[in-house]
Parts: C-alpha cells; sequence; structure tokens
C-alpha cells in the first residue's frame, strides 16, 4: 500500500472518531443533550417534580396513559379528587398540550406553570390564595418578558 494511501485511510479515521463527540464507542450525536435528561419521572413546565392526586411522585408517561391524558400536557395537569384531568381556561376549553398552555401563559402574562386561574372577571388571573406562592417563585426565577424581550417577573 503506497503511504499517500495509508495516511488518507488514518486521517479518515481519526476525523470519524473526532465527529463522534465525546465517546467513540458510544457513536454518533453525543453533543449537550443528545443523551436525553437523566432524571426519572415527569417534570411540569418550570421543570419541578410532578405528583400524583394521591400524593405519589410521578415515575412517567404509563400515568398520562393510564388516565387517557395526552403525553404532550407532561406534569401540567389538574385533580379532580384523585383523577387527574385536563386544564382549562376561562372559557372551558381544555389544553391538550404544554404548548398551548405556553401560548396562554404567554398571552396573558401568566408565570409558567400556573394551571388553576381565577376567571371571575372574565380574563385569567392567579388566584389570591396562591398569589404569595407565585410572588416568591417569579422572584427567584422570572418567566414573563418585557417589550424588549428581557425576563421580568409576571407578578
Amino acid at each position: 500500500m503506497k503511504p499517500f494511501n495509508l495516511c488518507l485511510i488514518i486521517m479518515i479515521a481519526l476525523t470519524s472518531l473526532t465527529l463522534t463527540a465525546c465517546d467513540p464507542l458510544k457513536g454518533y450525536g453525543q453533543e449537550a443533550g443528545a443523551g436525553g435528561s437523566k432524571r426519572s419521572g415527569l417534570q411540569n413546565a418550570r421543570g419541578g417534580d410532578v405528583w400524583g392526586c394521591q400524593g405519589e411522585q410521578i415515575s412517567g408517561l404509563g400515568f398520562l396513559d393510564r388516565y387517557g391524558l395526552p403525553r404532550e400536557i407532561g406534569g401540567n395537569f389538574i385533580c379532580d379528587g384523585d383523577t387527574p384531568k385536563l386544564p382549562k381556561d376561562c372559557q372551558g376549553k381544555e389544553f391538550r398540550s404544554e404548548a398551548e398552555l405556553r401560548a396562554y401563559w404567554e398571552k396573558y402574562q401568566l408565570p409558567v406553570g400556573l394551571i388553576h386561574f381565577d376567571c371571575t372577571s372574565g380574563t385569567p388571573r392567579i388566584p389570591a390564595i396562591q398569589l404569595e406562592t407565585w410572588k416568591q417563585d417569579e422572584k427567584y426565577d422570572p418567566t414573563c418578558k418585557d417589550a424588549r424581550g428581557r425576563k421580568r417577573p409576571c407578578v
């Protein structure tokens, strides 16, 4: 084999190893986030743990399947007694995904993660009983944006 061909083969092999982005034994695509989250269970919109309607920590998507909830809703459901249900807006329309909830939160400048709304005035607001809790959450992790796109507390 000619030295040029041998050098070319070595260069191709080294290039392919460097493109595996960390671990050549695990294959391609090992850049940040490709391996998925290391956390088990569902997360709510703020990234926190999700607890079921009977106080148990939820361990996976099987919980949503068991109650007929869409997987896209994630951990953003409400409890009706011991049964999880989809959250509803002030007009009674169910949210079928976290994306719909996020659009609603953004439209009405509500904190991300709010699934119980006070609709007495016709527009969604934070229930008075939860106001202090949301003020604390938003103080340390603001989720609304001002006119320039900078994060600011919603409450």
